[in-house]
């Protein structure tokens, strides 16, 4: 039995039958030829039951001679104490395949796992599918103020945090301390949708899951402690001065009428009147039909004088898909509130009129209604306010259209004083019966 070396290896030739060599001092080892000359290093011992096992340790010359030698001391030693190596060996095999299947299995779940981008692009897109009005500033914000700090394609599940703390230090720096709140808020929604996304079994069957434990906005405290309600409302005087500016103004005509538009129809919610289509304006009634508003009703509103001229040039001038406001640069799409916001802050210095921003304007209406002596329940109804009490929000299913009709009578004619510089204080106030 001689001792196997490299060069006797490569001498052994096919002889059309198997046979066998076995190594010189290594009790089992040797090297078994194939019909076709394959070299398989094997491993020969005795079963307890006294089977011949010839186990295949490798193959030549993939398998290096020394390394043969290495696994043949190996698993001598396992035929030493008293187990099958065989066993043995098919027991070792079996745990590396599950456990290749479960870092299969683990990469493929990883893959799965969505980025900070797709999180904030399905939050978004919820908000919009549910006529959120404010997922666009929730798109923009987040897209403006996240991605320069977190790369995109950062798993959600991996941000901590320390990230969403950059994220906020950025907007504070620049001393927008509420911004700072906002976004803290939009972010947190977020990780809490993609939490609830991956728990929510309309999704089992979907390929994306976000694999979030805990929402890494929740300890870190609010930028701001607390932010102050805008407490701004225009007196009779800055309107006066505020319309008599807008004859003036560069702003694009299409602000200009979508402004004075929302003090003539009372203060209605400004996404609400910038939406308003052609045929939701019926100048035969006076009615402007408000559509996919805050409270989820379609909100009837009587409007006069003031704003009858309004829709009618509102109207004349109408995109090629009914919009009175669209866009005023010529891409499709309803004007964006913030369109209104630029103008607005930049008509104020130029006038010396105290900064405001649009939603003061519903605000604005609905004080003056009040010094025109129009009661809060009523101007509570004609701004469409939704009624919190049970009667109201399950029962009551009354229009309200003739004391809505009231209140813009009383508001056109306060509204007119207001602009002509005469408006009277000793209104006497309008009782409408319930």
């Amino acid at each position: 039995m001689p001792k196997l070396t490299d060069n006797l290896l490569k001498s052994l030739k096919a002889t059309g039958t198997a046979y066998r060599r076995m190594d010189e001092g290594k009790a089992g080892f040797g090297v078994k030829v194939s019909p076709k000359g394959r070299i398989s290093f094997i491993f020969r011992y005795k079963t307890a039951q006294g089977r011949d096992v010839p186990m295949i340790l490798g193959y030549y010359p993939e398998t290096s001679l020394k390394d043969a030698r290495q696994l043949w001391v190996k698993w001598r030693a396992v035929y030493d104490s008293g187990r099958d190596p065989q066993i043995v060996f098919n027991e070792e095999l079996a745990a590396e395949e599950a456990q290749r299947k479960h870092l299969d299995a683990q990469r493929k779940r990883e893959a799965m796992n969505g980025s900070i981008r797709q999180l904030i692009e399905v939050y978004v897109a919820d908000l919009k599918a549910n006529d959120k009005r404010s997922w666009s500033e929730v798109e923009r914000a987040l897209t403006v103020n996240v991605y320069p700090v977190i790369h995109e394609s950062t798993k959600a599940k991996d941000i901590t945090a320390e990230d969403i703390k950059g994220v906020l230090a950025q907007v504070i720096a620049r001393d927008k301390l509420i911004a700072a709140n906002r976004i803290r808020a939009y972010l947190s929604a977020a990780f809490t949708f993609g939490i609830q996304w991956d728990n929510d079994a309309k999704h089992h069957f979907e390929a994306l899951r976000f694999g979030i434990q805990s929402n890494p906005v929740r300890d870190v405290p609010k930028p701001e402690k607390t932010e102050q309600a805008r407490d701004r409302h225009l007196s009779s005087s800055e309107v006066r001065q505020l319309w008599q500016a807008l004859d003036h103004t560069n702003m694009h005509p299409k602000v200009v009428r979508a402004i004075r538009l929302l003090f003539a129809l009372g203060g209605q919610r400004i996404e609400e009147v910038l939406g308003l289509h052609t045929k939701d304006v019926d100048f035969q009634n006076h009615l402007v039909t408000l559509h996919d508003t805050k409270n989820g009703s379609t909100h009837i509103v009587p409007f006069g004088d003031i704003a009858q001229e309004l829709l009618q040039v509102s109207i004349e001038q109408a995109d090629d898909k009914g919009a009175l406001f669209g866009k005023v640069r010529g891409a499709q799409g309803i004007m964006p509130y913030a369109t209104l916001t630029r103008s607005i802050n930049r008509l104020c210095p130029k006038i010396g009129l105290e900064p405001f921003v649009p939603k003061d304007i519903r605000r604005t209406v609905k004080t003056l209604m009040g010094f025109a002596g129009i009661r809060k329940e009523d101007r509570d109804k004609f701004q469409n306010h939704a009624m919190t009490d049970v009667s109201s929000r399950h029962y009551d299913r009354y229009d309200y259209l003739a004391e809505k009709r009231q209140v813009m009578a009383v508001w056109d004619v306060y509204l007119n004083s207001i602009l002509a510089g005469e408006v009277k204080t000793n209104v006497i106030p309008l009782r409408i019966a319930n």
